[in-house]
């Protein structure tokens, strides 16, 4: 099995394959510019009204804090509970809070924005995230916080099974030989490592499809044909992650019993 996710990486990393990491990169769910980047064009005001979420096609009635994007609030991911959150969390958009620290044409700005992505963070132990558009959430689950986790899963699983060559069967710990522990650790995390990257990719070949009109269709691999198969489509959709539907919001609902009072009824105001 981690031969089998070896390999998975491996494409990944491939120009043909990796179209399906790389069409989130530019974020082209994006209905806004960006008001932090330099731009020589006239401001041109927008009607907030007429527009509509790229995610629910639903009136907007909020801003992403990390690309600008005008959204529905069925197409923003609402954030995890702090107690789970703030616990060893790590910034995730280095690369954008650089520009921002760099931005010399509006200080005012790019401090705003420098403090908006320093806020911004993910937390890889208990895979939590802080507030953004759905494009956002997803681009972060799926290729940095659920992605680096399939790593340290696979280091585990690599690790536990060079360990069996190590140590003989007369080693006992808790009335079983310690070599056939490692083993069963081993192929836990392999397991674990197969199917939290089938799910990962998955996932996002579903917001790939469920999003034409701002997605590239053209980076799911032709293998994976969604529309006449329905096999393949069923087994897809098992494996993903049915929030990365066209009009579903992506918050969790699973984290509820760690949510404190104020921010429950932070939700319960926005909706």
């Amino acid at each position: 099995m981690l031969l089998v996710c070896a390999f998975a990486y491996i494409l990944l990393d491939t120009d043909k394959y990796g179209k399906i990491r790389s069409s989130f990169d530019k974020r082209p769910w994006r209905n806004m510019k960006s008001l932090f980047q330099r731009t020589e064009e006239e401001e041109v005001f927008v009607n907030f009204n007429a527009m509509k979420c790229p995610f629910t096609n639903n009136p907007v009635r909020g801003t992403c804090p990390i690309c600008c994007s005008l959204t529905h609030k069925d197409g923003y991911y609402h954030g995890d509970p702090h107690v789970l959150h703030e616990f060893s969390s790590q910034i995730v958009e280095h690369e954008m809070a650089k520009e921002a620290s760099a931005m010399d044409h509006k200080p005012v700005l790019g401090r705003i924005q420098l403090d908006t992505l320093i806020a911004y963070r993910a937390n890889y132990l208990f895979a939590t995230l802080s507030p953004s558009c759905k494009g956002c959430y997803y681009k972060t689950w799926c290729w940095n916080v659920g992605y680096r986790m399939t790593w340290q899963s696979a280091i585990l699983g690599f690790n536990c099974m060079m360990c069996t060559y190590l140590f003989g069967e007369d080693i006992q710990i808790f009335y079983a030989d310690l070599r056939a522990i490692l083993f069963c650790m081993s192929m836990f995390f392999s397991v674990s490592t197969l199917y939290m990257l089938l799910a990962l990719i998955c996932t996002s070949v579903v917001f790939i499809y469920e999003h034409p009109h701002f997605m590239d269709l053209d980076a799911i691999p032709k293998f994976i044909d969604l529309k006449n198969n329905e096999r393949v489509r069923s087994w897809v959709y098992w494996f993903a992650d049915e929030s990365a539907r066209f009009g579903v919001n992506p918050t969790k609902s699973y984290w509820t019993v760690f949510y404190s009072k104020k921010e429950k009824e932070e939700q319960r105001r926005r909706r």
